[in-house]
């Protein structure tokens, strides 16, 4: 019985996360989809599908600092202690809920398409909940399961559940992560033969942005070719880059939203935790940002104690809930990197200096390397530093813990206690929130 009520309990938080409950009894009333512009609503929704994604990855990283009395004055108690890597506590319920219902939604959008058979409107409507479907568990797996490794070596640890269906009687039971991983580039090969070549608007999913997702999620496992075939794919269509001259740099909200860069449009579920008023950039990040890298002034706001907070976001507002979606920097990155491990100096050095170029001011002078590993290691910095924000340095944090050369100890300092986070120790997979243990069959995960 409790697992049955699993997905029910699920999208209950989801919709109470952002309605009322009334409304929910109201939508409950109403007819079930059944028809076209009924799928073709319910991924309109770009609250839920473009607007709640986990925030908890950067809170995790290495990324921000605080100070004993702003860490103190944190009101959400899984946020502060998840910031201290408390080996007990969990994660709040949304950073569960909210990719479930996403997937719930994009389940019910396939249920409705599957009996309008090839009809060429069904099959992008199909093709944009695939997208969807995939990129929630994918959310959800850098969270809540370890990193597969490339060897295959923990391919058959349980991972969580991979849902399929909108049937609320059906049951969740976790599943390997090898099986996980399956579903998740089933899901997104498929949208990717789907989607469209392009959308009106970058909230919309498209070829393009089944490229992006694609491209991270096998730079997450590993598989560096594919990697850099999807990036390679996502830059041939679109390479544009903007110039950071050009941007108002005294301007809290310096990047518009939807601007050239950007490939799909999603923004994290917004945390109180986040107020730049105690959720400082940590200082060793801040002094990997050069004098004349422009992104110092364009990504972050200078306080007046000194320190410095975030307001660099792609979605063009300076609030607690920032872009997290994919951009042409990031393929940049992303290529810069695989061409790295495929011993291509030359192509590495293009890329990184293509992205720099349009970072730092006229006094760039391009970078010339001869040492592997010192320009991993400049790559490595480099994402940190224009990735900020996007939830992308966990999952680098647990993919380059797996490499001895790169890997990375994890320190915090609260008043005279210091917190430490070690590389691939058990705190890298998060704890499945606590009410949904209470409310299914599920068992929580051993670390």
């Amino acid at each position: 019985m409790k697992s049955r009520f699993f997905l029910a309990f699920i999208a209950f938080l989801g919709f109470t996360s952002c309605t009322k409950y009334l409304d929910l009894k109201t939508d409950l009333k109403k007819k079930v989809p059944t028809t076209l512009a009924d799928a073709e609503a319910l991924l309109n929704n770009y609250a839920t599908l473009n607007q709640a994604s986990p925030y908890v990855s950067e809170l995790c990283s290495d990324n921000f600092m605080m100070t004993e009395v702003n860490y103190n004055g944190i009101t959400i108690l899984e946020d502060r202690l998840l910031f201290v890597w408390d080996k007990a506590i969990t994660p709040p319920t949304t950073q569960w809920a909210n990719s479930y219902k996403k997937v719930y939604i994009a389940n019910q959008v396939l249920s409705i398409v599957q009996n309008f058979g090839n009809d060429v409107f069904a099959q992008e409507l199909k093709g944009r909940a695939l997208f969807f479907r995939a990129l929630a568990h994918f959310d959800l797996a850098t969270l809540f399961m370890d990193i597969p490794k490339a060897d295959g070596s923990n391919q058959h640890v349980m991972g969580i559940p991979y849902r399929k269906t909108p049937n609320l009687e059906d049951l969740s039971e976790r599943i390997t992560m090898k099986q996980y991983f399956t579903e998740l580039l089933q899901d997104l090969l498929a949208a990717r033969d789907l989607l469209p070549s392009k959308n009106a608007v970058a909230a919309v999913p498209n070829l393009n942005a089944a490229n992006a997702l694609l491209a991270n999620v096998y730079l997450y496992l590993q598989q560096y070719e594919l990697a850099d075939s999807y990036a390679s794919a996502c830059l041939t269509v679109n390479s544009d880059l903007l110039d950071f001259q050009t941007l108002p740099k005294n301007s809290n909200t310096p990047i518009q939203r939807f601007n050239k860069e950007v490939i799909f449009q999603s923004v994290t579920i917004g945390s109180q935790t986040y107020s730049r008023g105690k959720f400082k950039v940590s200082t060793d990040l801040v002094n990997l940002y050069e004098s004349n890298d422009l992104r110092r002034d364009i990504f972050l706001l200078k306080n007046s104690d000194g320190t410095y907070s975030f307001k660099g976001n792609y979605d063009g507002q300076l609030n607690q809930a920032p872009f997290n979606g994919y951009a042409n920097d990031e393929m940049y990155l992303i290529r810069a990197e695989t061409r790295l491990r495929k011993n291509d100096m030359a192509g590495s050095l293009a890329d990184i200096n293509t992205l720099l170029k349009n970072r730092y001011d006229n006094t760039f002078i391009p970078l010339q390397e001869n040492d592997k590993k010192q320009l991993m290691r400049r790559i490595i910095n480099e994402r940190r530093k224009e990735l900020i924000m996007r939830q992308r340095r966990w999952m680098d944090l647990k993919r380059f813990n797996l490499e001895a050369d790169y890997a990375t100890t994890l320190n915090r300092t609260i008043g005279s206690q210091v917190y430490s986070l070690k590389p691939n120790e058990p705190g890298y997979i998060l704890l499945i929130p606590t009410a949904v243990i209470e409310n299914s069959n599920l068992k929580q995960t051993q670390r």
